[in-house]
């Protein structure tokens, strides 16, 4: 067991190791030119690898947690995933190692087999009874090189760590991007794109209702119905808080102040399949958007996803706020194409 631990010495070494944020970005001469026309890109692909790990009693980690990040990532939409067997693919006809990743050319080489603009790739090794988790990422077409870590105990359940790093890793790669694509491209998620189309409209107040549950075990936590309140928000509407109760106010008296689209609809996950040490859960998520006021059916829509993780409520979790998020930017687009825009705004 001891030959697993690392000094902390061998840490700071790590932490050195990693790129600094000034490294600088490839020259492009025409920047003069270009700055003049800014591609917008809805999303960008990103290649996530196995992750070399030293971290005792799991020889199999690394890999898990390539599969469990690509999965947690999928779930925000800015973010193309590159298929993991593409990924593994390019790995071994290249006959690369990882740490080779950074180095400008091999990055740009990968990039292009596998069609990914940024690399994912990193350690995890445990220092006397502490887990870290150490994540690279990097530009394909501009060599620019990141870092992000995470830090848990090693006797803890390890999807709290991997949350940490997937919170780190999206916040940086919506910081960094400017710096890890062409200076001639920038990224705007769907949902930035949907808060500008609706900038000016009066939004109606939405109410979110959703029962969720697990086939095998109690499913805490609305995971698909907490996520569609969330894009709901960030979009820039007004999320009212409800519960079932006050849905059977609504059927009974429809001239009830206070909402005006009450989002109604089941989420249900089940176990699929345990796949070398991983579980994969499945979901299905239907919702319905309707007006309070004349009972009037705006949208319908539904959806399947899936998940892998180390737990099955965490992949049960994960499937169904992946599906919340396809559904509320889909129910968004719905309300928006008929929401009216504000005399102020008109003018």
């Amino acid at each position: 067991m001891m030959s697993l631990r690392i000094s902390r010495t061998a840490i700071v070494a790590t932490l050195m190791a990693l790129p600094a944020l000034t490294t600088p970005a490839a020259t492009d001469p025409n920047d003069a030119a270009t700055a003049q026309t800014v591609q917008t890109l809805a999303s960008v692909p990103v290649a996530i690898f196995n992750f070399e790990s030293t971290a005792p009693g799991n020889p199999e980690f690394g890999r898990q947690l390539a599969d469990i990040l690509t999965a947690r990532l999928s779930v925000y939409d800015q973010f193309t995933l590159v298929e993991r067997k593409h990924v593994n693919e390019a790995i071994a006809e290249l006959q690369l190692s990882l740490s080779g990743l950074a180095e400008a050319g091999r990055s740009t080489q990968v990039g292009r087999m596998i069609g990914a603009r940024i690399l994912v790739f990193g350690r995890a090794f445990a220092v006397d009874r502490d887990l870290y988790l150490v994540a690279k990422v990097v530009g394909t077409e501009t060599s620019q090189v990141k870092g992000v870590i995470a830090k848990g105990k090693l006797e803890s359940d390890l999807s709290p760590i991997v949350d940490q790093l997937v919170e780190k890793l999206v916040e940086g790669l919506g910081q960094w991007v400017p710096q890890l694509l062409p200076r001639n491209e920038k990224l705007e998620s769907p949902i930035e794109a949907l808060r500008l189309e609706l900038a000016g409209k009066t939004l109606p107040t939405v109410a979110v209702i959703v029962s969720e549950s697990h086939m095998r075990t109690r499913s805490p936590d609305p995971a698909a119905a907490t996520e569609v309140k969330k894009v709901f928000k960030e979009a820039g509407f007004e999320v009212l808080e409800a519960d079932k109760d006050t849905l059977e106010k609504w059927t009974k008296n429809v001239t009830l102040a206070g909402c005006d689209i009450v989002i109604t609809g089941e989420g249900v996950s089940d176990f699929a399949a345990r796949i070398g040490g991983l579980v994969s859960c499945a979901a299905r998520l239907e919702l319905q958007a309707t007006r309070r006021d004349s009972s009037r059916i705006v949208a319908i829509k539904r959806t399947t996803r899936r998940a892998v993780d180390l737990s099955e409520t965490i992949a049960a979790k994960t499937a169904l706020q992946s599906a919340g998020h396809e559904l509320a930017v889909a129910l968004i687009r719905e309300i928006a194409a008929e929401t009216t825009t504000t005399p102020e705004a008109k003018q």
